[in-house]
């Protein structure tokens, strides 16, 4: 990109910067208080649909809508792509949410699997596209032992997953072969997508700069909520707990990523040593 158009872009960034900073206010604002409302209440505390649902579900979308008018923004290529992954991963994380919001809110048993697990689990490919464009649109040329780095990262950050995680789900699955698939494949998932941004590093150098500690806080946040209700959904009758709001402060740190500039691509340094 020249520096004259790259001037150009960073003034019309910062042109927009106060209508992006009071939005960004009303998106805070929300998820302080979708946060304070659900760890005050607790696990077994009441149900509030305004809060729980509905504002849940509209932070996540509305983070959606930023990731897409990103991807927008960005040049040709898959820098672009990446944001687009992130966009559709949201939209139907969001889309999940509000129809299990609809179908299942008043409680009782709910199937596994269900119509809003296909949703649910097409966001995983997305989110792991979305990483790949990411490497690809910052690095030129990746040595060998680099990928053998970050391939040793995601076994060390799936090891202790499939111990803490994977197995106590599996342990409480339902007896069913398609409803025990369905139920392991979530924390199955987070642990490849947790795994794979660690692996991450190696390959880009370490260079966590840009948009790239938005997207790994995000995916830390989505992870962790989901782990934590893949653990506690066997004891827990209610879809809401007091870690739903991670599921929104993951969505806005992706939308909080869309607006960062991107980094131009280079080759891959050489490293010695740790």
């Amino acid at each position: 990109m020249s520096t004259t158009n790259r001037f150009a872009r960073l003034r019309a960034w910062r042109a927009g910067a106060v209508p992006r900073r009071l939005l960004a206010g009303v998106l805070l604002l929300g998820l302080i208080l979708e946060a304070g409302h659900q760890i005050s209440a607790g696990v077994h505390g009441p149900d509030h649909p305004l809060i729980d649902d509905w504002l849940h579900s509209g932070l996540i979308l509305a983070s959606s809508a930023l990731c897409a008018r990103g991807a927008r923004r960005r040049t040709v290529g898959p820098s672009r792509a990446a944001w687009w992954c992130f966009a559709a991963a949201l939209l139907l994380f969001g889309l999940a949410e509000i129809a299990w919001s609809v179908s299942y809110a008043g409680g009782g048993d709910v199937p596994t699997p269900n119509a809003t697990d296909v949703l649910y689990l097409a966001t995983y490919p997305l989110f792991m596209a979305g990483l790949v464009l990411m490497v690809r649109a910052r690095v030129v040329d990746v040595p060998w032992h680099r990928w053998l780095d970050g391939f040793v990262l995601v076994l060390i950050v799936a090891t202790p997953g499939v111990l803490l995680v994977i197995e106590p789900v599996l342990q409480s699955a339902p007896i069913d072969q398609l409803g025990r698939a369905v139920t392991v494949a979530y924390p199955l998932g987070d642990v490849l997508l947790l795994g794979a941004l660690v692996g991450t590093l190696p390959v880009m150098s370490w260079r966590l700069v840009g948009s790239w500690p938005w997207v790994a806080a995000g995916l830390v946040c989505l992870t962790v909520a989901d782990s934590a209700y893949s653990l506690t959904a066997a004891d827990v009758v209610s879809h809401d707990g007091p870690y739903d709001f991670l599921w929104s402060a993951g969505a806005l740190a992706f939308a909080v990523g869309s607006t960062r500039l991107p980094t131009g691509t280079r080759e891959s340094p050489e490293i010695t040593g740790w």
